[in-house]
């Protein structure tokens, strides 16, 4: 009886090695770009640069004086009006020292001072008015003869006769009248009059204070300068 061969052990009585299978290999991870690296490796750098600016621009901070509450135009500067802050420095910018507080206090707004603004040389000043070709004049009206908002010092208004009675004449400036500005303003006193201390040249004065001895003026509110 004749045994059939199998083709397996056909190549066995050949001589032949059965091919071995070939494992399949693992898709590897894609690698970056080099566009990629190199945008990663500026971002990294920026970051870098970032942090060091931040920290030395927060290593460079000094005291410097800061205003804490309103301060008009001519008045006193006291403790309760400014105070100090830690900022950057910046050399473009002007500011008074923290170290200069007590030398600021007592001293005068050169313009108006508001909360929050940093103080600056030129907002303060030692001039006390009134000054050399100045006279300060009280003026007594009534709260009626008084712009409705009120004056503030800084102020510049126009002082006319004003006779009982009368209204101020309204977009015109009366030919009777006198520029001054608002140094303060007070009241009501006992009175219910409202008391003006206001700054005029020497040469309007007398006649100031003229007008004003009997209460009969109006104070009427100019335009402030830029």
């Amino acid at each position: 009886m004749v045994r059939k061969v199998e083709p397996a052990e056909r190549g066995q009585s050949n001589g032949e090695v059965p091919s071995a299978q070939v494992p399949k290999l693992l898709r590897q991870p894609r690698q970056r770009s080099r566009s990629a690296l190199v945008l990663g490796a500026l971002v990294v750098a920026g970051g870098a640069a970032l942090v060091f600016h931040t920290v030395n621009q927060m290593s460079h901070r000094e005291p410097v004086l800061v205003v804490t509450r309103d301060v008009a135009l001519g008045q006193p500067i006291t403790a309760e009006n400014v105070s100090t802050a830690m900022v950057g420095a910046d050399q473009n910018v002007a500011t008074v020292r923290g170290e200069d507080l007590r030398r600021v206090i007592g001293m005068r707004a050169a313009v108006d001072l508001m909360p929050g603004m940093l103080v600056q040389p030129r907002m303060v000043t030692h001039q006390v008015t009134p000054m050399g070709d100045q006279q300060l004049i009280p003026v007594a009206v009534k709260p009626s003869r008084l712009p409705a908002r009120g004056l503030r010092p800084g102020d510049r208004i126009f002082v006319v006769l004003q006779p009982e009675g009368q209204g101020v004449p309204d977009g015109k400036k009366p030919a009777d009248g006198i520029e001054a500005v608002v140094d303060q303003a007070k009241g009501p006193d006992n009175d219910g009059l409202m008391v003006v201390d206001v700054l005029v040249n020497k040469s309007d004065g007398p006649r100031l204070a003229a007008l004003a001895a009997d209460g009969q003026v109006a104070l009427a509110l100019n335009p402030r300068r830029p």
